[in-house]
């Protein structure tokens, strides 16, 4: 006798009005969720996951059974609320397995459209404690470290701050130095992967599968953070990786998925930053790829170079041997205990939220103010040229630290991961500025323009040995330069203004301006690269005085 094994428990609706039913199955603790379209189309879904679950719908009877049972089904109204991506959904934030946040209606996630693999990674091994100690602890006072577990938990926090809220990051320098282990510190904020492979590397991705699915791999990571490893898997060469890896960039920076006509609704969008690794700057393998790329594509990948360590990605060890000691241990470690920190600092504030939005928001805004305030000066100080929407990113990232730090998630000072941000962006935009652009002369050509102009015209600058300007008569600019005097005679001035006029305010320029000032053939001012000197005559005071860019006259022979 064939026992009647499942009951139809009631309908729901998903974000975007899809009408879904639930069928309670006996035996097992997880109904079937399955849209009602689907029925429609492609029955044999239904009947395929009702079998797995224990029920015998083999027959062409039973089968029509079930349908002319879900063809009688009638509610008033929906019984249950169903989600459908992960991350922020109304008043809920959203994991595979958990969910935070209240809702008027029971809430069924179905993430059937998702990667299983991806899925299944959001899992959790140990306690909190646990990580704390084996993970972030030896990651306090490694910059890099220290930055991949703060990105890890901006998602959560996009919603509440201003700025983009999408875009990467790239950890790169050469092999062997412990890039991989920073990509799989940062994933275990969010969990592991299943299976003996892919538990390898923690819940990191690979640029060769991502490559073929972005929108898929963006949708399984909305909300929470993407760890993408080892861009030398991205494509077959040179050329097409360098290709891959601007349109993976791209795509990715856009938030939302491209519309086809294979979509069964309306296109989706995702809001996440993700940390890429790479032997080679985005820059580096554009350049071996034979492609252009500029400022737009910099903003959406910015670099993090390795440190200058005799330690590798490490700026400290603690109690480890070396670098090598470090990384072995923190991979294995992060196959030990994951997946506690995030949904624990997703759980507190979405609390947070719900009990004072404004606040948390003021909160936030406040953090970012306070490394934007640190960026500013320390730019200013090195004459560096920063990227608008990459300093907006990492102010976030360094808000979410903060955060979790507040929530007692992250066993950090506010002052430490403010600085070790700050290291991680100084180092890129350093990077950034002594990389030759497409486009830009390089740094050589640049050098060899400024030497034939302070020749060339050193007969029309005005000699201050002899006579000065006076001021309110003459305009600063009107010389084509300058000639100090007494202890600086025979020295070049120009203005900053005159300076970029001969050799621009690229990347290549600042990186020359730098290299002058290391073989000291260029004065060395308190911050950027003008000083005050003495030009005018007939003023009071520091009226007589203007800021210009000064060098020694050995500069035309170097």
């Amino acid at each position: 006798m064939n026992v009647k094994r499942y009951s139809i428990e009631g309908e729901g609706r998903d974000e975007l009005g899809r009408r879904y039913f639930r069928i309670a199955v006996k035996g097992s603790q997880t109904p079937i969720t399955i849209p009602a379209d689907c029925i429609v189309t492609d029955p044999s879904k239904l009947f395929a996951a009702l079998s797995n679950a224990g029920v015998n719908l083999f027959s062409t009877k039973s089968k029509s059974a079930l349908l002319a049972e879900l063809q009688s089904f009638s509610a008033d109204k929906p019984s249950f609320r169903v989600i459908t991506k992960l991350g922020h959904s109304g008043r809920q934030f959203v994991l595979p397995t958990q969910t935070f946040g209240t809702s008027k209606l029971p809430t069924v996630v179905v993430l059937d459209h998702l990667d299983p693999a991806m899925v299944a990674k959001y899992r959790s091994r140990g306690t909190l404690e646990e990580w704390q100690t084996l993970i972030a602890g030896p990651a306090y006072g490694n910059s890099r470290p220290m930055f991949g577990l703060a990105l890890a938990l901006t998602g959560p926090t996009l919603p509440y701050v201003k700025g983009p809220r999408t875009g990467g990051f790239q950890i790169s320098g050469r092999a062997e130095t412990g890039k991989t282990a920073v990509a799989m510190v940062a994933g275990s904020v969010w969990g592991c992967h299943v299976g003996a492979e892919r538990q390898e590397k923690g819940s990191v991705e690979s640029w060769h599968s991502t490559a073929g699915k972005i929108e898929t791999t963006a949708l399984a990571h909305n909300g929470t953070v993407l760890i993408l490893d080892e861009t030398q898997r991205a494509g077959r060469n040179a050329r097409h990786r360098a290709e891959v890896i601007s349109d993976v960039a791209f795509s990715l920076a856009e938030g939302i998925e491209r519309e086809r006509m294979t979509n069964t609704s309306s296109a989706r969008a995702w809001s996440f930053y993700y940390l890429s690794t790479s032997n080679l700057t985005f820059s580096e393998l554009a350049r071996r790829g034979g492609i252009e790329i500029d400022d737009a594509y910099l903003g959406r990948l910015f670099d993090i170079p390795c440190p200058d360590s005799a330690h590798g990605i490490y700026d400290t060890l603690h109690e480890f041997q070396n670098g090598e000691r470090l990384t072995d241990a923190l991979k294995q470690r992060c196959r030990r205990s994951f997946g506690t920190a995030g949904p624990e600092f997703a759980r507190l504030l979405v609390e947070h939220r719900d009990r004072d939005r404004a606040g948390l928001k003021r909160l936030l805004a406040k953090y970012r103010a306070r490394y934007r305030k640190a960026l500013r000066k320390a730019v200013k100080a090195e004459g560096l040229r920063s990227l608008t929407r990459t300093d907006s990113r990492f102010a976030t990232v360094y808000a979410a630290g903060c955060l979790a730090i507040r929530y007692g998630i992250l066993p950090w000072s506010r002052k430490r991961l403010l600085l070790a941000i700050l290291y991680c962006q100084l180092a890129g935009l350093r990077q950034l500025a002594r990389e030759p652009r497409t486009g830009e002369p390089s740094e050589a050509a640049l050098r060899t323009k400024l030497v034939g102009y302070l020749r060339d015209k050193r007969e029309s600058f005005a000699d201050l040995g002899s006579r000065r300007p006076r001021k309110g008569v003459a305009d600063l600019e009107d010389a084509a330069g300058y000639l100090g005097s007494d202890r600086e005679a025979g020295w070049y001035y120009l203005t900053d203004k005159k300076l970029r006029t001969i050799i621009g305010n690229g990347p290549n320029a600042v990186a020359l301006k730098g290299r002058l000032l290391e073989q000291n053939l260029m004065a060395k001012p308190k911050q950027g690269f003008v000083i005050q000197r003495k030009i005018f005559a007939g003023g009071k005071g520091n009226q007589n005085y203007a800021w210009v860019c000064a060098f020694k006259p050995e500069i035309v022979d170097a």
